[in-house]
């Protein structure tokens, strides 16, 4: 078999590199090969299916005629995970021996979980990672199978959660109503440490005891007891013993990256690619969790396991494979994340833990215990880099724009940075009075340049998108 394009990988940067393509290129072979046996369907809603909040037949990314639709053939199933690229010969070996022909090829594989040097934990039949479909439907069955199990011992179902990153908390809060008793261990010295800092982290901690679910932050598993295949019972660092009935391991993942690599594909934290989001193969481009990012607020880089950095990644990497004149250079972003627990929203963007010898750093804090809301606003150098809003979800898509944007904060209603949303019980004049931080001063209401000198630039017929604003800021 040959195709044109090759998409390794069916989630969200896989599927959104084929519309990109599909749109460039309405005749020519598209296919998208992957290790699972589903369509596509939204990774960030496999805990809520754990929950019962959602079924098989919503969660799918996209409509199930979306492939026939796009004309996109699909080699999926266990056979189709990708072993190896020779770059020269233009071919892609499965594990099923097949071997598949492109013109451009797209590595979009993902992440896998990684799992901890802990004694006995690969021995344990009643432990899953929580990253795919598959995983949380096991992890489902194995919850129902506690729960049976302790009910004729008469005794209370329990789980543990190693790790207490965002995919952790979201396993842990979804078993709390399958089990009776959920246990988080996260060996760092706060739960959630790479999106919050102390003060929020434990405001959080609290919510989440208050549902039942405790975390012992800077403890985790030292060895997994495993009876007759199952795990019973774990070590822990601390020395204390705590028995179970199922295992979450949750504690990070990396990049599916080792086949590219093996292939020689350049790589860092992740692959290395260009701004057209070319490996360093020819015709090999990558995109989503595979792929090394520049964080545009503190130059570092590192893969961002992110859903919108994914979609974004492949629309733009299918564009550039296309050979889209009009495509734009990826040229890094930074983290943004959304997420609720029971009743509780959290929702953070770039810098969140400055370095304490910044001078130019300066931190607003405000808390609410008796709301339980914490907020944390992180400016460098007179510009908005950072925030952490618990329970406190007004303006957050302002404060966004104002990070992408590096929009200066001096002069600007500080008001802007209360509780109270913005847009609420003003008319449409206080409105944009109110909100002028979010706009660039030579845009008017509609989003459209200001004439100068009471001529309108021609450029500008057409509102500006955000990259023509970030081009012209």
């Amino acid at each position: 078999m040959d195709f044109d394009y090759l998409i390794l990988g069916n989630s969200a940067a896989g599927v959104s590199a084929a519309e990109a393509i599909r749109a460039c290129r309405p005749q020519d072979t598209i296919a998208i090969a992957s290790p699972e046996p589903h369509p596509a369907y939204g990774r960030p809603l496999i805990s809520y299916l754990l929950e019962g909040k959602t079924s098989l037949d919503r969660i799918g990314y996209k409509d199930p005629a979306f492939y026939d639709r796009m004309r996109i053939a699909t080699l999926l199933g266990e056979g189709y995970e990708a072993v190896s690229i020779d770059a020269e010969g233009h071919r892609v070996a499965f594990s099923n021996g097949e071997s598949v022909g492109y013109g451009r090829c797209l590595i979009a594989t993902g992440s896998i979980p990684f799992t901890p040097p802990i004694d006995g934990l690969d021995q344990a039949a009643n432990a899953t990672p929580f990253l795919t479909l598959d995983d949380a439907l096991k992890a489902q069955q194995l919850a129902e199978d506690a729960r049976r199990a302790a009910s004729a011992a008469g005794r209370k179902s329990r789980a543990l959660v190693i790790g207490a990153g965002l995919i952790g908390l979201k396993a842990a809060e979804a078993l709390s109503h399958l089990v009776d008793q959920v246990l988080v261990l996260e060996l760092a010295p706060r739960i959630l440490p790479a999106v919050l800092d102390a003060e929020a982290a434990r405001l959080l901690q609290d919510h989440l005891a208050a549902h039942g679910i405790e975390c012992r932050p800077g403890i985790s598993a030292q060895r997994i007891v495993v009876e007759d295949g199952a795990a019973t019972a774990a070590v822990l660092t601390d020395g204390s013993v705590e028995p179970c009935d199922l295992i979450v391991k949750a504690v990070g993942v990396r990049p599916n990256t080792s086949f590219a690599v093996a292939s020689g594909a350049a790589q860092g934290r992740g692959l290395v690619c260009g701004p057209d989001l070319q490996t360093s193969l020819p015709d090999v481009y990558a995109a989503g969790d595979v792929v090394q990012v520049r964080d545009s607020l503190d130059g570092s880089k590192r893969p961002q396991a992110l859903w919108p950095n994914a979609v974004r990644q492949g629309m733009l990497a299918g564009r550039h494979m296309a050979d889209d004149p009009e495509a734009e250079p990826f040229e890094g972003s930074f983290a943004v994340n959304a997420v609720d627990f029971f009743d509780d929203s959290l929702l953070t963007a770039g810098v969140i833990n400055p370095p304490e010898d910044d001078e130019g750093i300066s931190c607003d804090v405000q808390v609410d215990e008796q709301k339980g809301s914490y907020a944390k606003f992180v400016v460098r150098d007179g510009a908005l880099v950072g925030y952490i809003l618990l329970n406190r979800p007004e303006n957050a898509g302002i404060y966004t724009s104002l990070i992408e944007n590096r929009t200066l904060l001096n002069g600007l209603d500080p008001a802007m940075f209360e509780a109270a949303p913005l847009n609420r019980g003003f008319d449409d004049d206080m409105r944009w009075d109110r909100l002028h931080a979010c706009y660039p001063g030579r845009l008017d209401k509609r989003g459209f340049e200001k004439p100068v000198d009471g001529r309108p630039d021609p450029a500008d017929s057409a509102p500006m998108t955000d990259q023509t604003r970030k081009e012209r800021s």
